[in-house]
């Protein structure tokens, strides 16, 4: 006997729920949901620690060497990011494994092996970076739904559990973004609008 109409649209209907359930859509700081490849700035709100998201050029102690970390300041907007989900889905869900990158620079954030820090938020090629960098993916976490107010969180490839991004100082007072088992950096997701060229300045 084949199933009626109603019974197939009950289904339907209840495998719906069940990915409403499941994946919790990302919410921006204007109440909109964050679109797939979009572009946000990246601020933690009061009092959470009022900072921003830029870049800085590090330099390799005893070289003249420089690597780009993502760092959090103070006084600023910070630097858009875009950010895209590797499920391929129109919004980002807090359950998807997520490409960032700031949107002058062809660059992804990676996960190095830096000490002291342990592990830093950089800007490179995880695939061609060898045993320097951890290979894994970001996503997002809710931290506070009535808010909308996230948290950034990174799993290890081969590991169960996601550990947080913070805030360390680094051996020059530089506020980094870490890999830590401590307190997170809050974040809320700022929707970038119109031209945003001529506020790329580089943070060193």
């Amino acid at each position: 006997m084949k199933p009626s109409a109603s019974f197939l649209y009950f289904l339907f209907f209840l495998l719906l729920i069940g990915l409403t359930i499941s994946a919790e859509v990302v919410i921006d700081s204007d109440g909109d949901m964050m679109r797939n490849g979009g572009t946000y700035r990246l601020s933690s709100p009061y009092p959470y620690g009022g900072v921003a998201i830029v870049s800085a050029a590090i330099r390799h102690e005893g070289t003249n060497l420089f690597s780009l970390a993502v760092v959090a300041v103070r006084y600023t907007t910070g630097w858009p990011v875009t950010i895209s989900s590797l499920d391929r889905t129109t919004f980002i869900n807090t359950s998807s494994p997520l490409s960032l990158k700031f949107a002058y620079l062809p660059l992804n954030w990676v996960v190095e092996k830096s000490l002291p820090l342990g592990e830093a938020v950089m800007l490179g090629y995880a695939q061609e970076s060898g045993d320097a960098y951890v290979s894994g993916s970001f996503s997002i976490e809710t931290y506070d739904s009535e808010k909308h107010h996230y948290k950034l969180v990174f799993r290890e490839d081969g590991k169960d559990v996601c550990r947080n991004i913070g805030v360390k100082l680094d051996s020059e007072e530089r506020p980094r973004l870490v890999v830590t088992g401590e307190e997170p950096l809050v974040f809320q997701f700022d929707k970038v609008k119109g031209n945003f060229n001529s506020d790329l300045a580089m943070v060193v």
